[in-house]
């Protein structure tokens, strides 16, 4: 089954980058024109400590350049992840990325005259002049960042870096996306079947193990080929954030990824920690896969097939659309409206088509709405994607709402929090609607491997990430060798003694795309974590934690990621959210293996 074209896709599948510009030529002469006012912003050098007012117009067109240049780069992002091999759209994705590093060169100079002014007279400013009072926020965060902001001369240089510091990512993308081809395996009817990443977790759910066994081969052939050079890309990409902890001054790049966002160390620690003590957990779990589907060792590739076999259904995207929104009713109707708005307005681009980049993701563009990128396959687990994405667009969406620009955009940290709590509602619906024992079984398998993929392996790629920067920052070297070696010691200790290991298995992190973003990771971990608990309270019919929550999705950036979620009712820097999440997946195991019990022999 070959892969469809972009024009086969119905219109109102595609998402639509007209409502950002009407057209390419649009879009040259915005970036034509947003570069032209950048000597306006070197005017106010030197003059911020001039009065409240000449910092607040000095802030206020700084804004409004980013927020212009967030447009553009959105229309380039959008137009070349569509389709990669679309040359004008990559020449126009490296324009803007030219334009983001000139906007940084120009704007480098703000942040150290800022710290010209002492905390006192900085506060000072924002108390005097209500209009300072959407930049609150980056004042405050400027304060706290002190001793790691250099000169202006030292933060020009750094501005100019940032293209180059991208290289390593934007190489991984295109080979990821679209340099390389799997191949094609028989599936078991003898068809032949082209392995893609949308098709590869479709195969790894075949009953057939032959199949499942094939496609994880030919999915990680060409990056074991390719070790040594993806080896070269992970190892430059942490030496980019080793250096950048050290010009800033920070003792670690863990420091310099947490720091700023106010997130204690423990926090990403503890976590690592308090995952390796519930391990026993998971390899309850794994045993009981083994057990099942009468295995002598679990392998990877046997992780993702359903213990319950159930006839083949297949999802659209019509159906999962329905389903998703009735789902999201605890919420009210207003996310629900809003959810459906996005849903027919041509914000979701919808199929796997040829050269698009693989994956799901949000965008969310300030003053124009969230756009959602999906690879569709027709499956359950493409619905829990559907979900997930939808409340990473409904989080963009409320904040834009309600933030002004500057304090629209959410952390990193809270990001994943809206999109599995939006999991945890589909599941509740799912087994709410359902008294067959083999469908609940199906679904409770469903929800333990959310919390294996997302909680314990998410931790274990943060672990694996924490070691190789420790293994950069001390000057070691960081070999392909070792990387496999390492992957291979946490896959094996995270999923215990029923678990072998194979060589595929050795090569998994150099198809990782978000070891390229630094310390990403554990907060998929930490969202689900905090999403858990904050949906057991909404759909236990709690109307004031319903409401914290919809204020939360509101929230954007206006108070410290921390406090953003303790005022929506979840503390992660206690103990009680994490023996929760790991209370319910014991609740999961005694479910599912009572559910086993009775479809014994089905």
């Amino acid at each position: 089954m070959a892969q469809l074209t972009r024009d086969a896709v119905p219109e109102s599948e595609r998402w639509d980058l007209t409502h950002l510009f009407p057209s390419v030529e649009a879009w040259e002469a915005e970036r034509q024109a947003l570069e032209a006012t950048l000597p306006a912003i070197e005017a106010y050098r030197g003059t911020l400590r001039q009065s409240p007012q000449q910092l607040l117009a000095a802030l206020s067109l700084a804004d409004q350049i980013d927020e212009r240049l967030d447009r553009l780069f959105a229309y380039a992002m959008l137009e070349r992840d569509e389709d990669t091999r679309n040359t004008g759209a990559i020449q126009r994705y490296e324009r803007v990325m030219a334009l983001a590093v000139a906007v940084g060169r120009a704007t480098a100079w703000i942040a150290p005259e800022l710290l010209t002014l002492s905390d006192e007279e900085l506060r000072g400013f924002v108390a005097a002049e209500p209009g300072l009072a959407p930049f609150r926020r980056l004042i405050e965060r400027t304060i706290r960042q002190r001793p790691h902001v250099r000169s202006a001369e030292v933060e020009e240089v750094l501005a100019e870096t940032a293209e180059i510091a991208q290289a390593p990512s934007n190489v991984f993308t295109f080979f990821d996306n679209a340099d390389i081809r799997f191949g094609s395996i028989i599936d078991s009817d003898g068809t032949p079947v082209e392995v893609t990443k949308a098709r590869y977790l479709q195969l790894l759910e075949r009953r057939d193990r032959r199949v499942r066994r094939e496609a994880y081969e030919v999915l990680h052939a060409p990056y074991q080929t390719h070790r040594n050079t993806l080896g070269a890309l992970l190892t430059a990409s942490n030496q980019r954030d080793a250096f950048f902890a050290r010009v800033r001054r920070y003792n670690s790049a863990l420091e310099a990824a947490l720091k700023p966002e106010a997130i204690p160390l423990e926090v990403y620690t503890n976590l690592i920690a308090t995952v390796r003590r519930y391990l026993p957990l998971l390899h309850r779990y794994v045993g009981l896969r083994k057990r099942r589907l009468g295995l002598d060792a679990v392998h990877m590739y046997d992780l993702y097939v359903p213990l319950v076999e159930m006839p083949e259904r297949r999802v659209s995207y019509a159906e999962a659309r329905d389903t998703v929104l009735a789902a999201f009713a605890p919420l009210g109707p207003s996310y629900v409206e809003a959810a459906a708005e996005g849903l027919t307005s041509r914000w979701v681009d919808v199929h796997e088509t040829v050269g698009k980049r693989s994956g799901g993701y949000n965008l969310g563009v300030y003053g124009v709405h969230p756009y959602v990128l999906l690879n569709w396959g027709d499956t359950l687990n493409d619905m829990f994607t559907l979900a997930h994405e939808l409340g990473h667009a409904m989080h963009s969406h409320f904040s834009a709402a309600r933030q002004p620009h500057p304090t629209a955009s959410y952390t990193i940290f809270v990001a994943e929090v809206a999109s599995t709590f939006n999991e945890r509602l589909l599941t509740a619906y799912l087994l709410d609607r359902t008294t067959d024992p083999r469908e609940r079984a199906y679904l409770v398998n469903d929800a333990l491997d959310t919390i294996r993929t997302t909680i314990f392996r998410q931790t274990m790629f943060a672990e694996f990430e924490l070691l190789t920067h420790q293994i950069v920052e001390a000057h070691e070297g960081l070999t392909p060798e070792r990387l496999m070696a390492e992957y291979t010691r946490l896959a094996t200790e995270y999923h215990g003694p029923d678990f072998a290991a194979d060589e595929q298995l050795a090569v998994e992190w150099a198809r990782v795309p978000h070891f390229y973003r630094a310390f990403y990771v554990y907060q998929y971990a930490t969202g689900l974590i905090a999403a858990m608990a904050l949906a057991s309270a909404v759909l236990a019919g709690d109307t004031a934690a319903r409401d914290r929550y919809l204020e939360f999705l509101a929230a954007g950036s206006s108070k410290d990621s921390l406090d953003l979620l303790r005022d929506a009712g979840v503390d992660l820097t206690s103990a009680e959210p994490y023996e929760a999440a790991f209370a319910t997946m014991a609740e999961y195991l005694d479910t599912l293996e009572e559910a086993l019990g009775a479809t014994a022999g089905a």
